[in-house]
């Protein structure tokens, strides 16, 4: 059995003190913010089932999951009614997609791109084994989509657009206004995942012309085994989904929270983190300027997830070298798969490069002198498996 408790140790480093290990890896999850547990160990005090309606103990567990769904709302543009609770943005994401192709009359077209969640690529993969048309259009070297390769994809067929919001590994930021005017051109709804994207960025789903928007608690602070999909209201009778059985009403009432605190600290976190990611990267470079390759856009991404390729090293032999550093190769959701990234093979990123490559995931309660420590650990490490 691994219990944290058993690594932890606090070292001190430029007359301060820093507790290892050191969690530097939020784009697969975050820790829970301190007023998101509380809000949950609230929740807990008393008992009641949210469909429960004739007694005050199930009003007040409605009560609360309508409050989460105001929260969730508010953070996105929506209206009230358009949040539907879901176990995760993979169930979302699912949903959506499947619900689209029942929708549809006769095969059904979709788009999105190379570069997209696993949890979207394999629901293609099914829809295609049941004679849908996918279309999956490349992204540029900097990890951007073509916008005029999009305008050409679409056809009368097309019942759905799929683009994530922010990609998980690379941090980079698609222009979903353009696309979203663009599909609302032709007619054709948008579906984004934008789980990476909300806890820094605003993604208003009606400035974004978005019809449906998959969201995750545990990306934004929040606990895990929550999320929502926001379905436009025009449609609600084709694409909303429920949670089967008892809602949650404890994850529910942490979700809100977290989106309430996304809502607020949105800018101050972007700030944070842009200034936390170039400190790290400006250290780097001070010892590693040619021996390190920073992936995808650098002017449109995440301000707290770097994708950096190691020249001449093994990134898992790297990680092994800094068992104090939560650190990852790629994406959670196919860190044991072993193969290599199929985002940064669609950037034109070889197999080598990609197997040389860390993502660094930086968040809300990480500290500078934390990242400057950081820093040191990796440059140490690099020189120590440098070939």
């Amino acid at each position: 059995m691994t219990l944290i408790s058993d690594h932890t140790e606090t070292v001190s480093f430029k007359g301060e003190e820093i507790r290892l290990p050191l969690f530097l890896d939020h784009q697969s999850t975050t820790p829970l913010a301190p007023d998101v547990k509380a809000a949950m160990l609230d929740a807990m005090e008393f008992p009641g089932n949210a469909q429960s309606k004739s007694h005050v103990f199930g009003l007040h567990a409605a009560d609360i999951v309508q409050r989460a769904r105001q929260q969730v709302a508010d953070l996105i543009g929506a209206e009230i009614d358009e949040i539907h609770f879901t176990s995760g943005a993979t169930a979302a994401n699912h949903h959506v997609l499947c619900q689209a192709a029942c929708a549809s009359e006769k095969p059904a077209h979709f788009i999105s791109i190379t570069s997209e969640h696993n949890s979207i690529l394999s629901t293609f993969d099914a829809l295609k084994q049941e004679g849908h048309t996918i279309t999956l259009l490349p992204i540029k070297p900097d990890g951007k989509l073509s916008l005029e390769a999009l305008e050409e994809a679409l056809t009368p067929e097309t019942a759905l657009v799929s683009i994530q919001a922010a990609n998980n590994e690379t941090g980079v930021l698609q222009d979903l206004k353009r696309i979203g005017e663009i599909c609302d051109s032709r007619a054709v709804p948008l579906h984004t995942d934008a789980v990476q994207a909300l806890p820094t960025e605003k993604v208003d789903v009606t400035e974004n012309k978005i019809s449906s928007m998959s969201l995750s608690a545990h990306k934004m602070y929040g606990p895990q085994g929550i999320g929502a999909l926001y379905v436009q209201r025009e449609l609600n009778t084709t694409l909303r989904p429920a949670i089967e059985g008892t809602p949650p009403t404890s994850l529910i009432a942490g979700f809100g929270i977290a989106c309430d605190l996304a809502h607020k600290c949105r800018t101050k976190d972007h700030a944070h983190l842009f200034a936390l990611s170039n400190r790290l990267i400006s250290l780097l470079k001070q010892d590693l300027a040619g021996d390190i390759t920073l992936n995808g856009d650098q002017s449109s991404r995440l301000p707290g997830c770097l994708n950096v390729s190691f020249s001449r090293v093994s990134a898992e032999d790297l990680l092994l070298e800094l068992p104090m550093l939560a650190l990852s190769t790629g994406a959670a959701c196919l860190s044991s798969s072993g193969a290599p990234s199929h985002v940064l093979a669609a950037m034109g990123i070889t197999a080598a490069q990609s197997n040389s490559t860390i993502r660094i995931g930086l968040g809300r309660y990480v500290t500078e002198i934390e990242i400057e420590y950081a820093a040191n650990m990796l440059i140490d490490a690099y020189r120590r498996t440098e070939k």
